[in-house]
């Protein structure tokens, strides 16, 4: 179970891996991008905290991390159940040249993880290239180039062979583990989890609404409502942080868990109905990501 869960983890792991691989093989004498907010300056902000306070911060990323859900699996569920591809859904890749903030690159990095994971279950290759370089792009003002190029040549050699693609992405996440462990760098990491969960989110509530329910579907509804307990681990993270970014998106994400448990108290709460208003508030949070 634990080998799966690993290997479903799909490509939010590789964004974090790469993102802290990075952080730890950048030379000091590099210089960074004048036309971006770097990347790294979420380690000032933790190395300005007290020891306690950086054992909390990793213990509650830990926590969001250990209980993400595997978005292969739920993709595959969608698959199983007869939900068609809507490419409708994505976040368009020509999105990809207005996000100057790191803060609006992290957080897409993880919306395409998502996108991408679901592009490639259902087999779509020309879109798949399209928003693999959108991810690639981001990778670069990141200052993650160097690390993505390496990642990018054994991709691309494999991107017709689904299994080779998770056996990819299973050792990427070995090493996001090992550098997690690390690294004390969860800031930007953090963003990148957000954007990847409420991408899965959005994702899985606009298709299962199409999905008629049934008793042998039933789990499948369950692990959808489960989404909201994810985003309330989620908030606990964001709860620690004090810089701007990440104390706006807390805001957003205490609204939605809000509404959202009003409407939606329990797994049988997901009817088409009542999935409509979800999704109107999924949309207001997920936009203010993207836009």
């Amino acid at each position: 179970m634990k080998k799966k869960k690993i290997i479903f983890a799909s490509l939010l792991y590789v964004a974090l891996a790469l993102l802290l691989f990075s952080s730890c093989n950048n030379n000091s004498g590099e210089k960074a991008k004048s036309s971006i907010d770097s990347a790294l300056t979420d380690s000032k902000q933790i190395d300005s905290l007290t020891a306690k306070k950086k054992k909390v911060i990793e213990y509650k990323f830990a926590t969001v991390e250990a209980n993400f859900p595997s978005p292969f699996e739920i993709v595959n569920d969608l698959h199983k159940y007869d939900a068609p591809f809507n490419k409708e859904l994505l976040n368009p890749f020509s999105n990809v040249d207005k996000y100057i903030t790191s803060y609006k690159k992290e957080v897409n990095f993880g919306i395409y993880g998502i996108d991408l994971a679901y592009i490639n279950f259902y087999g779509k290759n020309q879109a798949m290239i399209s928003y693999y370089t959108a991810i690639q792009k981001i990778a670069k003002d990141l200052n993650m180039d160097k690390v993505f190029d390496e990642y990018a040549m054994r991709f691309k050699s494999n991107s017709d062979n689904h299994d080779s693609v998770l056996s990819i992405v299973d050792n990427v996440f070995n090493e996001t583990d090992r550098y997690l462990r690390k690294n004390e760098r969860f800031v930007a990491a953090s963003h990148i989890l957000a954007g990847a969960l409420i991408e899965l989110n959005y994702l899985s509530l606009n298709l299962v609404r199409d999905i008629k329910r049934t008793s042998d579907n039933g789990p499948f509804f369950e692990k959808i409502y489960n989404e909201n307990l994810y985003i309330y681990h989620l908030i606990k993270l964001f709860e620690e942080y004090t810089d701007k970014d990440s104390k706006d998106l807390l805001s957003s994400l205490k609204s939605y868990s809000t509404a959202y448990n009003e409407i939606i108290k329990t797994n049988h709460d997901l009817t088409p109905e009542k999935i409509n208003k979800v999704i109107l508030l999924t949309n207001d949070l997920r936009n203010k990501m993207i836009e």
